[in-house]
């Protein structure tokens, strides 16, 4: 497993949450973006502590949205400290105004829409490929009424399992992702003054296995994933709940895989569970918006001898018109990126480690 560094942790999390304001090209496209900056005081880190934390360059993004005749595209493409790649890219059409077809590097259909997270840490589902993942394929997107359905095929990951420089966690070295199909049906209950989202995901695929050498080379076995989710909007209010299980079928008998994400590697156990719930409330200021959130994760491992993998992320997010700011405070057992070797591995009787992390970004 290649060893994670403190560079590479900054440059983790580099989406935006907020929208994007866009400037017009060509009249129908139009380009976006953003450049962020990143500050973190990781308390199981003697340099970064003996320093008083680190402060860097974190990202920069260039989007293209727009349509071109009847054919639209939606890009974006990011630049990291010392590699860069593609998030999305894929090209759509619309049917009609309920029913969308997108083609190229999509983002995968699974879980709650949009983010199961208010941080800029993301969830537990991201660590383990099942949170804002973009893989490529095709997919088709139907919304009618309170439905929203999302059908998808996805060929393999966006880029190859012999690299970590991607945007999303994909399967990677021995084992790779391959031939997988995701649906998901989401229903909105319209509220006073809010809404509740109710929503169920599958996903199945096939995993290859290529090692010169072994008498599984050339094999591949069945992985698959389900997900339950919930989505309340209640004024100022946000609450978002999911249990999500998956399991990977490995033909050379694994009981965990590797794992590639923006230019880190680390290992996750090969079948386990998923609980997430997150609470929220925005606060309009009248210049902008201080929104208030704490984003608790658990994987609960199936394999033997594997521990529980936790993360719990308090903190707060600052909006105030092209600058977006995030105040986190990340505690994490037996959890990567948070003092712990991956995702429900076995690391039993460890302590909580924890890191101040602090994101500063200008969207335009």
């Amino acid at each position: 497993m290649k060893t994670m560094k403190l560079a590479t942790l900054a440059a983790l999390c580099q989406m935006a949450l907020v929208p994007v304001t866009h400037a017009a090209v060509n009249g129908d496209l139009s380009l976006g973006g953003f450049v962020r900056a990143n500050y973190s005081l990781v308390d199981y880190s003697d340099s970064s502590k003996d320093k008083g934390g680190d402060a860097s360059f974190d990202a920069m993004s260039i989007t293209f949205d727009g349509k071109i005749d009847d054919i639209g595209i939606s890009v974006d493409y990011r630049f990291a400290s010392g590699f860069n790649y593609i998030k999305r890219g894929y090209g759509y059409y619309d049917f009609n105004d309920n029913t969308q077809l997108q083609l190229g590097i999509v983002k995968v259909p699974f879980g709650k829409e949009g983010f199961l997270s208010n941080s800029y840490w993301f969830s537990t589902n991201y660590y383990l490929g099942f949170e804002d993942n973009y893989d490529t394929g095709a997919k088709l997107v139907w919304n009618k009424d309170n439905w929203h359905l999302d059908f998808a095929f996805i060929k393999g990951a966006e880029y190859g399992s012999d690299t970590t420089e991607r945007y999303g966690a994909d399967i990677i070295g021995a084992h790779e992702e391959m031939n997988q199909v995701n649906a998901r049906a989401v229903y909105t209950i319209p509220m006073n003054d809010g809404h509740l989202k109710l929503g169920a995901s599958v996903e199945a695929g096939q995993l290859y296995f290529s090692e010169a050498g072994s008498e599984f080379d050339g094999k591949d076995d069945s992985r698959y994933a389900y997900a339950a989710h919930a989505d309340l909007q209640l004024g100022a209010w946000n609450f978002q709940a999911q249990v999500t299980n998956y399991k990977y079928n490995t033909v050379d008998g694994a009981d965990t895989l590797t794992v590639g994400v923006v230019g880190a590697a680390y290992d996750i156990a090969a079948e386990a569970y998923g609980y997430n719930f997150n609470v929220a409330r925005a606060f309009d200021m009248g210049w902008g918006t201080i929104t208030v959130y704490n984003d608790y994760g658990l994987v609960a491992p199936e394999g033997k001898g594997q521990d529980d993998s936790m993360q719990n992320v308090t903190g707060v997010s600052i909006s105030r018109g092209p600058i977006y700011t995030y105040i986190d405070y990340i505690i994490g057992d037996n959890m990567t990126f948070a003092g712990g070797p991956g995702v429900g591995l076995d690391n039993d009787n460890t302590d909580n480690e924890s890191r101040l992390n602090i994101n500063f970004g200008f969207y335009f």
